[in-house]
């Protein structure tokens, strides 16, 4: 054998005496991390402290080349990283084996610091893994180095394969290969028990039926074309953007969120349980990721289920900055060591924030979360979507920089309007003719807008206070002295009575909602409906705050009669209020106080419900009862004790007995279904087809909607009909029915003359 040749097999046996020992390393490291921790292995500590180092450009790059295998490609980089060094002190290691060894121990003391310097880091029992595998690695290193050293041959020459100890070399590397299989194996299925655990404990978990169920989703709302994105996204395809290296496997029997800081006067501690057994909330959310671009795939939507976050805050006495709180960001941690920051006032104004524990009907699987996540809706994933969160904290943007925060990312990140063409697909090739094209447009907490009609004689959108209808029993309108006004919440299932002033209840987070009303001595087509923005304190929080529950969840009381100033009586259901529509105790009606002819100073209102059962002006009096017990004012008239508003549309213009002219002429209107949403709107001409009607943006789902069609008139006189879908599919009677008990029903008609 040439000298040449046997200097390449001697190095070659030295690398393989590198790989053996580093693979004894990660090994060893594997198995000793079983008394520790997994994520305070070696490669996952390094990992995670390569994620936390790296520039934003870098992962952004990383993200939109690799998209969600870019840890998996990370995690490949630092095994091929470690083996080439573990070759280079291999080769080494029979010219010097002391300096080889200490060069293993240098990787080791490398581990060592990325395992403790982990923000979820435990201590210094986290370098326990990389040192003890450093160790192993060094020992063998040496041992086996001693098998590639020629007896009597000067360090100075150079290397030969002449003389080693091949033989002793190969089953000493076979021995030590085979035995860390063993061991990192031991160690991968010893590690594998906290997680076997985590999944039984989701296996266990059922997930209660909503308070507050999702609406059901308008027809239309998919409009399931090849290529073009589901509105639902499933969860086996719903992104995955984070920084865990390892996906955390939280045993839910063993978990509990803190809530406490600034500002916080009843610190909480809530088990999962404790979460379920709460009134909960189900929501279509659209999430996005921060490092989207424009065009990617880190945007989707899922039916969400959790618990409504400012419903914690309130109880732990948390105030918005804008009402006097000390707190101006909410800090979730993540058992993971994460933090996301959030701004307080956002989460406080009224929108879905959730710490969510279902998505799309099952309980959050585990890389999304399991078993409770944040999302706040309108803000991008990074200040808002704290994943497997187990602390919540008040702080301030002055104290604290989370995270992302710390590696120059905005700090407060609303999510931008933005759109994506999913089809056709970038370069390709198509046929000549007709081509759908087709994408999703997303602008969470504020909507897509495809614009309105605007008709002349079409009622607007929001009625102006002195346009808003009145209908009510009192001959004089009282006069209310709001510094001497007070509300007295009491009754069957109060376990802490309140009472309260003006000044009380502007002092509590207070909503800000559009909301449509209607009278229920409304005939068909009548003017006695429209829509106002309110201002007020969520009645179902001062129900909770007074220990109410629901006759659904064991509460005694069915039944809320309010009571006003002027002795009006109107009983609302119990369940109704608590099953998380916005009713309202109103203290503003757009953008002023209430007038007095409104109800100033505070008003009741309930989206969905007609106003005599729902919508006590001057209020000064609730008291929880039951339906048997007690009949308010218009029931003990005969009108119905229960009234939801029914599904009505009605044409504005043009107005009866109108003379048109020959051609094209706008019909418009609005339809209503609050609470419930309008699906579709469809006009007829004398009796003929029924023509669906064009439909404005749609606004909340407790407001009216505008609809309008263009209708190519013809010489005569025609009667114009209309109907409306809402969306759990009911089409309005054409059965004529009169206000009394429960409201009218009929399809609203016009009769015009055109020449």
């Amino acid at each position: 054998m040439s000298t040449r040749r046997k200097v390449l097999s001697h190095a070659a046996l030295g690398a393989l005496n590198g790989l053996v020992a580093g693979y004894a390393a990660l090994a060893v490291a594997e198995l000793a991390s079983v008394a520790v921790r997994p994520g305070a292995g070696p490669v996952t500590a390094v990992g995670g402290a390569a994620i936390d180092r790296t520039p934003a450009g870098v992962k952004d790059w990383a993200i939109r080349n690799f998209g969600t295998n870019d840890k998996l490609i990370l995690q490949l980089g630092i095994v091929s990283v470690l083996a080439l060094f573990a070759m280079a002190l291999g080769m080494l290691a029979p010219r010097s084996r002391k300096t080889a060894s200490a060069g293993v121990l240098v990787f080791g003391v490398v581990g060592a610091l990325a395992a403790t310097g982990r923000p979820d880091s435990t201590g210094v029992t986290d370098a326990v893994p990389s040192v003890v595998g450093a160790l192993v690695a060094a020992v063998v290193l040496y041992l086996l180095a001693g098998r590639l050293i020629v007896a009597g041959r000067p360090r100075s020459s150079p290397p030969s394969a002449s003389g080693v100890d091949r033989r002793g070399f190969v089953v000493g590397a076979f021995g030590v290969a085979a035995a860390s299989t063993g061991m990192g194996f031991l160690g991968l299925r010893l590690n594998a028990v906290g997680a076997r655990q985590a999944a039984a404990s989701r296996a266990t978990v059922k997930l209660p039926a909503p308070a507050s169920p999702a609406p059901k989703l308008p027809r239309g709302v998919d409009l399931k074309l090849p290529g073009l994105s589901p509105f639902t996204t499933a969860n086996r395809d719903f992104y995955r953007v984070d920084t865990a290296l390892t996906v955390p496997r939280v045993d839910v029997d063993g978990w509990k969120l803190r809530l406490h800081g600034k500002g916080v006067s009843r610190p909480l501690t809530l088990s999962f349980q404790d979460l379920l057994d709460r009134p909960l909330l189900e929501r279509d959310i659209t999430m996005t990721c921060v490092s989207n671009e424009v065009g990617g795939p880190y945007v989707g939507t899922a039916r969400w289920l959790g618990v409504r976050l400012a419903d914690l805050l309130h109880e732990a006495g948390v105030r918005p900055p804008s009402r006097g709180g000390p707190a101006d960001q909410l800090v979730a941690r993540s058992v993971d060591g994460m933090t996301i920051g959030t701004p307080v006032e956002t989460v406080l104004d009224g929108r879905d924030a959730l710490l969510a524990v279902g998505m799309n009907g099952e309980p959050l699987p585990f890389e999304h979360g399991f078993p409770v996540r944040m999302l706040v809706p309108g803000l991008f994933g990074y200040v808002s979507a704290c994943k497997w969160i187990q602390d919540i904290e008040l702080t301030t943007f002055d104290a604290y920089d989370a995270y992302w925060v710390k590696r120059d990312w905005a700090a407060e990140a609303p999510i931008k309007t933005e759109s994506r063409i999913d089809t056709p697909k970038p370069f390709a090739s198509l046929k000549v003719g007709s081509v759908a094209v087709a994408g999703v447009a997303w602008a969470q907490h504020k909507g897509v807008d495809r614009g309105a009609c605007p008709t002349p004689g079409l009622s607007p959108f929001t009625t102006a206070n002195r346009d808003f209808y009145r209908v009510d029993t009192a001959l004089t309108v009282p006069r209310v002295d709001v510094d001497g006004w007070k509300l007295r919440l009491h009754g069957k299932g109060v376990s802490r009575p309140l009472t309260l002033s003006f000044q009380d209840l502007l002092d509590r987070p207070l909503l800000e909602r559009d909301i449509t009303m209607t009278c229920v001595s409304n005939e068909v087509g009548g003017p006695y409906v429209g829509t106002a923005r309110w201002l007020g304190v969520r009645l179902a929080d001062l129900l909770h705050e007074a220990g109410v529950r629901p006759p659904s969840r064991g509460g005694p009381a069915d039944q809320l009669v309010a009571r006003s100033v002027d002795g009006m009586t109107i009983g609302t259901p119990v369940e109704t209020v608590l099953d998380g529509r916005d009713a309202l105790l109103a203290v503003g009606m757009n953008g002023e106080p209430l007038p007095f002819e409104h109800g100033f100073p505070v008003r009741m209102l309930v989206p969905g419900l007609f106003g005599y059962v729902s919508a006590c002006k001057w209020i000064q009096d609730i008291e929880l009862t039951t339906f048997d017990a007690y009949d308010a004012y218009w029931v003990k008239r005969d009108w119905a004790a229960e009234a939801p508003i029914k599904t009505e549309s009605r044409i504005d213009t043009p107005k009866p007995f109108a003379s048109l002219k020959v051609g094209s002429v706008a019909v418009a209107g609005v339809a209503w279904a609050q609470h419930k949403g309008v699906d579709r709107v469809e006009i007829r001409i004398d009796g003929g087809d029924w023509r669906q009607a064009e439909l404005a943006a749609e606004g909340p789902v407790d407001t009216w909607r505008q609809w309008w069609w263009q209708w190519d008139a013809k010489p005569g006189t025609h009667t114009l009909e209309v109907r409306a879908t809402d969306r759990t599919g009911y089409t309005q009677t054409d059965a004529r029915a009169r206000p009394i008990p429960d409201g009218a029903s009929g399809w609203h008609s016009v009769v015009v003359t055109v020449t």
